[in-house]
């Protein structure tokens, strides 16, 4: 089978990315032809089965129109003629990119990897963490969701228009969670069907015993994953279980506030921060460590991290909120707890660090069988089972069609308005730099002329110097006169008789 994979990135900078490329790689080995595309902010390339566009991460001026991306993808599918385009991630991707995807007349699946096409931040929780349908509109400016991620008019648009050129492209939709593929059929995809991950288990090296009370947390950070809520935990934590100790392995933007909230709540060395660790090298966490906590306050789909932690039978304390919970099976892979809510993560904490031993190897023992539900093998068949279905059923499309409906015109309007308001406040600043200029024009004139005084007084005052000069030699040559005259007389010889 021909099949072109489609992400917004060709290189692997989160979990969907890992997945797509480690899909691309294991359909090959099944006998597959498979072409990738992406993008990348570092490289360009075109070669048989890797077409790479060179372009920002993610630029909100390509959002509507991208050129660049449209033109290879275009090139891409004459050349490649795929029998089936499998689609990632798109939100970095222009409006008029994915209606090539409808235009190409090929069946298209997507992963549904996270919640991007139904939230203008991608978290789908409202200010005060609770869950949120999802969906872009003008509920997203009334709730004042941007306090969770900010976001403006023009993103929140982007976000309407592509998740509705995505349901009129997409014939059939996967997603990871029974929780997103709910909400994703919500949002108007035909057919959604649940499909879990696979990953490639992290070698983890010779078997070492568990620790007994070392956390481990290991992410981004990054204000959705909620780590400042654990660090708040840890009080509580140490007052109930003094040995527990709490490594922070990842980087990210919050690296340094959140190593200062840890010296302000006077954690000292039962926190410790591990930055920059290769994912080969992740194992020795997942293999000694007692429970992996995924502090997560943003709607999580199906974090690899989970994966990962089943797979190494590493019990986890995990956010009750979005996909966690499906992999997170109460008392018997850790424990859920309400997000945003130190008390309630520092008591599930304590409750597993209390478990004796051997309940604890229990539990590690049934996250390892619930594993093998994740295995490449049984994910690949279940995936060429629903290819094959698709090139059966998918119908005929035309391009996609945008209902004009009160969501759609409200964000035009929100758009409308912060367009008002930035070209009011650029034409307030292009007022005020003329101001300035003509300020320093004036001065500019000012120091001119001051320039020119001072010139003139220069002139003036060397004119002086050069009269006094011309006076003192006068009069020192006056003064030097009678001198000669004496010794003129003194020195010549005296007059004959």
């Amino acid at each position: 089978m021909r099949i072109l994979q489609f992400n917004n990135y060709a290189d692997p900078v989160g979990g969907a990315e890992v997945y797509a490329l480690a899909l691309t790689r294991e359909l090959r080995q099944r006998g597959h032809e498979v072409v990738f595309f992406g993008t990348s902010p570092d490289r360009e390339a075109s070669e048989e089965h890797l077409r790479v566009v060179q372009r920002p991460r993610y630029d909100t001026a390509r959002l509507t129109r991208d050129p660049s991306v449209r033109q290879a993808l275009e090139e891409t599918l004459r050349r490649f003629r795929p029998e089936l385009i499998h689609v990632h991630n798109v939100s970095a991707m222009g409006i008029d990119v994915l209606e090539g995807l409808g235009q190409s007349g090929v069946p298209v699946l997507q992963t549904v990897h996270d919640f991007s096409l139904l939230c203008p931040n991608s978290w789908c929780v409202l200010p005060d963490g609770t869950a949120c349908p999802g969906g872009a509109g003008a509920k997203c400016f009334q709730n004042e969701c941007k306090q969770n991620y900010p976001y403006d008019g023009e993103v929140a648009l982007h976000t309407l228009l592509r998740q509705r050129v995505m349901a009129a492209v997409v014939d059939l939709a996967v997603s990871p969670s029974r929780y997103l593929a709910d909400m994703t059929r919500a949002g108007g995809v035909r057919e959604v069907r649940h499909l879990h991950y696979f990953i490639d288990p992290i070698v983890s090296g010779p078997s070492t015993p568990r620790a007994a009370n070392e956390l481990v947390f290991i992410g981004r950070l990054e204000p959705e994953k909620g780590i400042e809520h654990l660090l708040d935990a840890m009080p509580a934590i140490l007052k109930g279980h003094a040995e527990a100790r709490l490594t922070i392995v990842g980087g990210g933007s919050l690296s340094e506030s959140l190593q200062a909230r840890a010296r302000d709540l006077g954690l000292g060395t039962a926190v410790t921060f591990v930055s920059h660790v290769p994912r080969a090298e992740l194992g020795r966490f997942y293999a000694t460590s007692t429970a992996c906590v995924l502090p997560s306050i943003w709607s999580e789909n199906s974090p690899l991290v989970a994966y990962e932690c089943l797979f190494a039978g590493l019990p986890m304390i995990a956010s009750r909120i979005g996909g966690i919970p499906e992999l997170v099976a109460e008392g018997k892979a850790g424990f859920t707890f309400t997000p945003r809510d130190p008390r309630d993560l520092a008591e599930k904490a304590l409750k597993l660090l209390a478990l004796p031993p051997v309940e604890r190897e229990r539990m590690s023992e049934a996250m390892r069988q619930r594993a093998r539900d994740f295995q490449p093998t049984p994910h690949l068949e279940r995936l060429e089972a629903l290819y094959a279905e698709l090139l059966r059923t998918a119908p005929r499309r035309s391009a996609p069609v945008l209902p004009v409906d009160a969501d759609l015109l409200a964000l035009l309007a929100q758009y409308g308005r912060e367009r008002a308001r930035m070209a009011s406040l650029f034409h307030e600043h292009v007022s005020y730099i003329a101001q300035l200029e003509q300020g320093l024009g004036q001065q500019r004139s000012e120091r001119e002329q001051h320039a020119q005084h001072l010139a003139a007084l220069e002139r003036r005052i060397q004119d002086r110097e050069q009269e006094l000069e011309a006076e003192r030699q006068k009069k020192q040559q006056e003064g030097r006169e009678p001198l000669f005259r004496r010794l003129r007389r003194a020195l010549s010889p005296p007059a004959r008789p």
